[in-house]
This record gives structure tokens, sequence and C-alpha cells, in this order.
């Protein structure tokens, strides 16, 4: 069964800017894919490769081909995976002030997970770090195909900014419910911020309490209800360009390599959108995380 993807952002920064990082090779190399190789006009083959792409490539690389554009405004190629021409589309706008309104697609995938977690996923990771090096900063989390050799998740990301702002985006239940999202709103926190308090991300099936809370320092959550194993926890280091910020999930059970996958794929995509909230005051997505994935 096949899967429409459709994803919606707002980017700090005016509309050249956000097309050129879609078309040039070192741009992609920080968002999209780990190398590439492209003719930007239309008929102009599009290669792509490497083990940070958003989908691991069936051969040396992907062989896609352009076939739409409009400088400045609309770019679309198709993208045979598994001998399905899927295809993928940006479309660009200009938003209030000297922003970019971008709709990104990818139509007609031929299934929903993949070795780095789900395919949705993966695309929010790469256009979470579209518009962080748009707007002239730092990328981070990028999709991990790697094989799962534990049962726990470990992930990190450099943020830049001081622990005590980075901490505070977990401490307000606004903030949480922002960056958890990707920004689109409609997600409702909840937080006691106490060893033993209560914590909700806004969604039925995260954490629901907190472990161990250490301002500035650490946080432990977990789960009441089941499964009453797992717990995550984050640990903040200050370093001298901002806020290391260290991920943890445990409990999973050895042979559960989806649910591995899934939480190491949901989880970056979280640190992208932590990363872009406190640098740049959002997350960038403007549709929610349930409406950008269709059956075609």
């Amino acid at each position: 069964m096949p899967f429409d993807l459709d994803f919606r952002m707002r980017i700090d920064t005016p509309r050249p800017t956000v097309f050129e990082r879609l078309l040039r090779i070192e741009h992609l190399s920080r968002w999209f894919c780990g190398w590439s190789r492209i003719e930007p006009k239309v008929g102009g083959s599009f290669k792509f490769g490497g083990e940070t792409c958003i989908l691991p490539p069936e051969g040396r690389s992907w062989e896609t081909k352009i076939d739409e554009g409009e400088v400045l405004r609309r770019f679309a190629f198709t993208w045979p995976i598994q001998s399905i021409e899927t295809r993928v589309s940006y479309d660009l706008d200009d938003g209030p002030g000297e922003t970019t309104l971008l709709r990104a697609q990818h139509r007609g995938v031929p299934f929903q997970d993949t070795t780095c977690g789900s395919v949705q996923d993966a695309w929010r990771m790469c256009l979470g770090n579209l518009k962080s090096i748009a707007e002239g900063r730092g990328d981070s989390v990028r999709p991990d195909h790697s094989p799962v050799t534990s049962p726990d998740v470990r992930l990190s990301v450099l943020i830049e900014a001081p622990p005590p702002k980075v901490f505070d985006a977990f401490a307000r239940p606004e903030a949480v419910a922002h960056w958890s999202a990707g920004g689109a709103l409609g997600r409702e926190a909840h937080i006691e911020p106490r060893a033993g308090g209560a914590f909700s991300f806004g969604s039925g099936d995260g954490p629901d309490r907190v472990l161990d809370w250490r301002a500035g320092h650490h946080i432990g959550l977990g789960w009441s209800r089941e499964p009453r194993d797992r717990k995550i926890e984050f640990d903040f280091e200050e370093k001298a360009s901002g806020t290391a910020v260290y991920l943890i999930a445990t409990g999973f059970q050895n042979d559960d390599v989806r649910g591995i996958r899934h939480a190491r794929g949901g989880w970056s995509e979280s640190l992208v959108s932590l990363k872009n909230f406190v640098e740049s005051g959002s997350s960038g997505f403007t549709n929610a995380h349930g409406d950008q994935v269709r059956e075609s």
C-alpha cells in the first residue's frame, strides 16, 4: 500500500535562500543526503547517496531526474523506489516578513517503516536540518540506518544556547508542547518539575511521571502504566559553543527491533525540533504530525 507524505514548514529566511539550499550540493550534504550530483534544470539528473539519506540507496546511489521546476519557487523530481516511481516536490511561497512557507511532498512511497524508524520521521529530521542551515545555523541529528545492536537508544544533540535556556524548554508546558510536536499547535503538555511529579508531552503513548529532576543537569522520565520498565533520561552538559543534550531510552526487549528503530527515529526528529525551537523560537512545522501521512 503506497503512502503520500505532506510537510508544511515556515523557515525564517527569504525564499531565494531556501531555494538555493534545496539545489546546491554543499547544502544537500548537510540536510538531505551524504553526497550528491545534480544538474539543476528540468530534465537534469539528480544522484545522491550516503549513509544519511532518508532511505538507504538500493545500489551505490539513488538515480533520479528533475521533471519540473520554476526558478526560486518550485523543484520536483521522480525517485524510483523498489521499481515504483515516487515523486518529491518542493513548493516555496513568501511568508510574513522575511520568511518562506515551504511545502514538501513525497508521493507514492511504497512503505512507512525503514531502517531508521519511519519515512516520516526521517523526512522530519531532514527538513528540520534544512530549516536550521537555511537560517544560518548548524545541522544536527541525521537519519541513522545502522543495525540495532543494543536495546538502549542513545542520542545526542548540540544546541547553540546556554544550559539554562535549553533546560527551560523542558520545564515549561507550552515549550514542551511546541517542540515535541515539531511546532504544529494542538498538543497540551503537563509538567510537575519534581521527582514523583506528573509529566506529559501531550501524546498518549509517552512517559507520564518524573523519576528524577535536577534543574539544569538531569531529567528522568518513566511510565506508571505499561511498559513500566521503560525510561527516558536527558543529561545537559555545557560546551564552549552551547549545550550538549544526551538522551538514553531504556527498557526495550532485545528482540524488539522495530520498536527500537521507531524510538531512535522519533527521538532523533524530536531533538532536531528541540534545537530549532531553542535556537530560533520555532520548530517550524505548521501541519500536525498526524496530518502528514495519508494512504495513496
